[in-house]
């Protein structure tokens, strides 16, 4: 028991995370939806939400959905839909999730779909702060396409410092997973944002189709490992080696 109990207390100071204080300076939320059935007749239909907050850390939440129904070709229709929330723990920590992103076809003329960035031209949602000490920015992702996921696109996250952008987009599929990594220096300002510009046109063919994705999106602001902390860390390991070591020789 003496010896797991040290070599837990020797890992301590590697696994726990302190958040890192950030000023804030403002968010965005951004959704779209647009439906037209058929691109030679009638007009369209369209949706959008546009929100934003200043050195608040409110939630975000909302849902945008059209249909457009074919003037020419009755019983013909198509439906687009988008939705998404943000929330933050603290201005270190925070998640945002997208849901039922992507569309419905009973078409059989031209047809236009648009969601998103393709709608508002901006980011489903953007936060801005400043760095009040030097830092690492983590945001776990996990995109998931469902149906003929076609011309949903996926994501892009926008990064406004150094390292830029991680482009996720697949005009195919876009079902993905993995870790966006960047580091802040104190000082500084940094826009963080999630990008989707999906869209999808269809020829004058019959067409049933129906895709949609879902993610969800985990970030925190956590510090930079100090090269002191990992040599105190291993002075520990060592010293606990040296413990089992002299307990096994005496016993």
């Amino acid at each position: 028991m003496d010896r797991k109990r040290l070599f837990l207390v020797a890992l301590s100071p590697f696994v726990v995370t302190v958040a890192q204080a950030q000023s804030v300076i403002s968010s965005t939320f951004h959704l779209g939806a647009y439906a037209d059935a058929n691109q030679h007749f009638g007009g369209f239909q369209q949706d959008f939400i546009m929100q934003s907050q200043g050195a608040t850390l409110n939630s975000y939440s909302g849902t945008v959905g059209v249909i457009d129904n074919d003037p020419v070709n009755s019983g013909k229709w198509l439906r687009v839909h988008s939705s998404a929330s943000a929330s933050w723990t603290d201005a270190a920590n925070g998640t945002v999730s997208w849901r039922n992103m992507g569309w419905e076809h009973n078409t059989i003329d031209s047809s236009g779909a648009k969601l998103n960035g393709f709608v508002i031209n901006g980011p489903v949602w953007s936060y801005t702060f400043a760095a009040t000490s030097d830092a690492t920015f983590l945001m776990n992702y996990d995109i998931r396409g469902y149906g003929d996921t076609f011309g949903l696109w996926g994501a892009r996250i926008e990064w406004s410092g150094p390292g830029g952008n991680l482009d996720l987009v697949n005009a195919y599929d876009p079902t993905t997973q993995g870790t966006f990594l960047r580091s802040i220096v104190a000082g500084n300002t940094y826009t963080v944002g999630l990008f989707n510009m999906g869209n999808y046109f269809s020829s004058p063919l019959p067409n049933t189709t129906a895709g949609y994705m879902d993610a969800d999106y985990t970030w925190q602001i956590g510090p930079v490992p100090e090269p002191s902390s990992m040599l105190a860390l291993g002075g520990l390991l060592v010293m606990s080696l040296r413990r089992r070591r002299a307990s096994g020789e005496n016993s």
